[in-house]
């Protein structure tokens, strides 16, 4: 049984491939990654202080492609040591608004971008310090800290946080009504764009908004389902995963439409690759999915160990990568190819 779980990826190459992993008893939250790195077939990795919550492909303007890590506060960091940037949030605009977590970081060009809970949008400008990109969707009503901060103490399970809240009425009403406010925040978790003047944002409750340089909109889409990741094909083409089965297509300017899918996986990443839309689900089933043009359907590798566990799929020039928990799979168009985990 592997000693970490693989949390997130993302894919450089065919032959290189990135992941953060946490111990397989630790909690989501704890102050720690170890950073994999596999490239030609071997492992390497090395552990920092810093939860991780997204990984980022990022093309350096002197050149070369690294990995770009974001924990839930905005802190970044990379395995590459040249790599140097600032705090996404800033002191004064932490102090001034109650902000909740980032969700997703992206490069648009030479720019990164991130997003996340309480409306948060952010660019990093061309001296390397972050701004906000629309305040104006900023949702500040309530931070995520304060909403999560009653725990059940010492508590190693599930079982063990239900018991504790069943003998503390009083505070377990206090934690239901701190969660139920920060729910009602503008959650946004994905954001992408085809130029820095072109950028949607997607999150809770099926929000979709369109940057157009100056401001956001609101664009209406046929769906209330949470909304996790986009993908940008063309400034015509854009499609937009969520849960229930949802798949969208279209722009801002001429709508978007949602692609028919038979049941309810729970979609959370999706990327392209050698002209299809693939998908991965992290429930109902979990797997990997494919767009063909014609319908959604689960993937089946032909592997000894099926793809039942996979949280992000990413596609590059020459190979697919689908990765689990405790699984890494490789397609390059015809076949699949186990890849050994991290020690």
């Amino acid at each position: 049984m592997p000693k970490f779980n693989l949390t997130r990826a993302r894919a450089i190459t065919a032959d290189a491939l990135y992941v953060a992993a946490l111990p397989r008893k630790a909690d989501a939250t704890v102050s720690f990654t170890r950073v994999g790195q596999f490239y030609q077939g071997k492992w390497d990795h090395a552990d920092v202080d810093v939860a991780t919550q997204r990984i980022c492909l990022y093309h350096r303007p002197e050149g070369g492609r690294i990995a770009v890590y974001m924990s839930t506060e905005g802190q970044l960091f990379s395995p590459e040591a040249s790599f140097r940037s600032g705090p996404i949030i800033d002191e004064t605009l932490n102090n001034s608004k109650k902000l909740g977590r980032l969700a997703d970081l992206r490069q648009i060009g030479k720019h990164l971008v991130a997003c996340g809970d309480g409306g948060q949008t952010y660019h990093q400008r061309t001296d390397n310090v972050w701004a906000p990109l629309d305040l104006s969707l900023f949702d500040d009503s309530v931070d995520s800290s304060w909403a999560f901060a009653i725990r059940a103490p010492n508590a190693k399970t599930f079982a063990d946080e239900e018991a504790y809240f069943d003998n503390n009425p009083t505070e377990n009403a206090e934690k239901d009504r701190r969660r139920k406010l920060y729910m009602a925040n503008l959650m946004l978790h994905a954001i992408n764009g085809p130029s820095m003047d072109e950028l949607y944002f997607c999150g809770k409750d099926g929000a979709v908004y369109f940057w157009n340089g100056h401001s956001s909109e609101k664009i209406t889409v046929p769906t209330s389902s949470f909304l996790g990741d986009i993908l940008v094909e063309d400034a015509e083409t854009v499609w937009i995963c969520g849960r229930d089965g949802t798949l969208l297509r279209g722009s801002a300017k001429r709508g978007f439409t949602a692609i028919p899918c038979d049941g309810s996986p729970q979609f959370s990443t999706i990327t392209s690759f050698k002209g299809a839309i693939f998908l991965s689900s992290y429930a109902q089933p979990r797997g990997a999915f494919v767009y063909d043009g014609q319908r959604i359907r689960q993937v089946s590798s032909g592997l000894r160990q099926e793809l039942d566990d996979v949280h992000t799929v990413d596609g590059v020039t020459d190979a697919l990568w689908a990765v689990g928990s405790n699984a890494i799979a490789r397609f390059d168009g015809a076949t699949w190819e186990q890849t050994p985990l991290p020690k």
